[in-house]
């Protein structure tokens, strides 16, 4: 059974890149080099295509092939971020670009779980991170966590968590800031599952989709920035939130190089390397994130106390990202729990049912206060205030 520091054991009959073997004497060679190993054309699209010529002209090989790490330029950008900003101890060589968080996620339980394997879920979770674990033919261990913290800030976590360990648990998953519930964990919250995991040897798989989007006091930490907590953490990240380009379908993970060559044998099998173009669109974005980060998270803090304030329905205001979690169980007065979600299609809003982010959450629902522009959100609050009448 595969614990930290062993990885699963299917990454030891799959082989990485075809090429990869060859990647130090290539580079050693330099701009000399005559490469005719990659099937990959030379000439540019002899076809319009909606690019501006600018851009073109900065990355000429924008439509060609690039190292399955990802575009190195990139990589650089943020690794200097991931240094700055999250105090994580990265380089380029610790980062792998990959298809959105989504493809990251995927790649990472698929080299650290083998089947019949435990992983601890920390929940309300990301609804789709439950399937990716029976893909590799792992089990789900559902922890109740985010909700929990809201009511017992102090809980003693490790405590905690060791009353849902098994002989099989080989990962734990955490979410922070926390989709769906908006829970921002503190240092002292982080210390204690890094301790947890660090005397239990469990890798941990810590998804920061919503890096950055934290409101009030409360602020973002990466639990791989904690002592001794790197080479042990898989930290993922994306360009769908605070990027805002959710469409561009690509993301980061981050840890250790060793690490990395192996989730890369999953990845050249399973998607080779995200769009070179999506990359390259990324570099200034990244290098230029401080400059208007902070207007966009204002911006959607400003919208979540405008719902909060005038939705007449007791919730547990979010401490980060962009969803209300709550549950409805005591507002259904006689209804059947899909009859309400049903009145709030009718009525012309869509929510997310709660059993989708864990079995404990079958009375909750999930909005997305980001969704649709201002005056539609408030158009929203007006038609759930009166299927929630207080």
């Amino acid at each position: 059974m595969p614990r930290f520091p062993k990885i699963a054991e299917r990454t030891n009959h799959i082989t990485g890149s075809v090429f990869e073997k060859f990647r130090s004497k290539v580079e050693a060679h330099g701009s000399d080099l005559v490469n005719l190993h990659i099937g990959d054309a030379y000439a540019p699209p002899p076809y319009a295509i909606p690019i501006d010529p600018r851009f073109m002209k900065m990355y000429p090989r924008f439509n060609r092939y690039t190292d399955t790490f990802g575009v190195y330029e990139l990589r650089e950008a943020l690794a200097t971020k991931l240094q700055t900003e999250n105090q994580l101890d990265a380089r380029p060589t610790n980062i792998m670009m990959t298809a959105g968080a989504c493809n990251a996620l995927n790649v990472s339980v698929q080299t650290l779980v083998d089947p019949g394997e435990d992983v601890l879920l920390l929940s309300p979770y990301w609804p789709f991170f439950r399937g990716m674990v029976g893909l590799a033919g792992g089990r789900v261990i559902e922890v109740p966590f985010y909700t929990r913290l809201y009511e017992e800030p102090d809980l003693d976590i490790a405590a905690y968590l060791e009353g849902y360990l098994t002989a099989k648990t080989v990962a734990l998953y955490a979410n922070t800031p926390n989709n769906p519930s908006g829970k921002v964990l503190n240092k002292r919250q982080l210390r204690q599952i890094a301790d947890f995991a660090r005397q239990n040897r469990l890798w941990i798989i810590s998804d920061e989709a919503y890096d950055g989007m934290t409101f009030d006091d409360h602020v973002h930490l990466s639990i791989g920035s904690l002592p001794e907590m790197f080479e042990q953490t898989l930290s993922i990240f994306t360009f769908s939130k605070v990027y805002m380009f959710s469409g561009l379908r690509l993301g980061y993970v981050v840890t250790t190089d060793a690490l990395l060559k192996n989730l890369n044998k999953i990845m050249v099998h399973q998607l080779y390397s995200p769009a070179t173009v999506a990359q390259q669109m990324m570099v200034e974005p990244v290098k230029t994130r401080s400059l208007w980060s902070t207007r966009f998270v204002e911006h959607f803090w400003e919208i979540r106390d405008m719902f909060v304030a005038n939705l007449k329905i007791s919730l547990q205001v979010p401490e980060g990202t962009y969803y209300l979690f709550f549950s409805i169980e005591e507002h259904l007065r006689g209804r059947e729990y899909w009859q309400v979600i049903d009145e709030c299609l009718q009525a012309g809003v869509t929510v997310a049912p709660g059993e989708d982010f864990g079995k404990d959450y079958a009375q909750w629902i999930r909005i997305c206060f980001a969704g649709e522009p201002p005056d539609r959100v408030e158009l929203a609050v007006q038609r759930l205030n009166r299927i929630f009448p207080p």
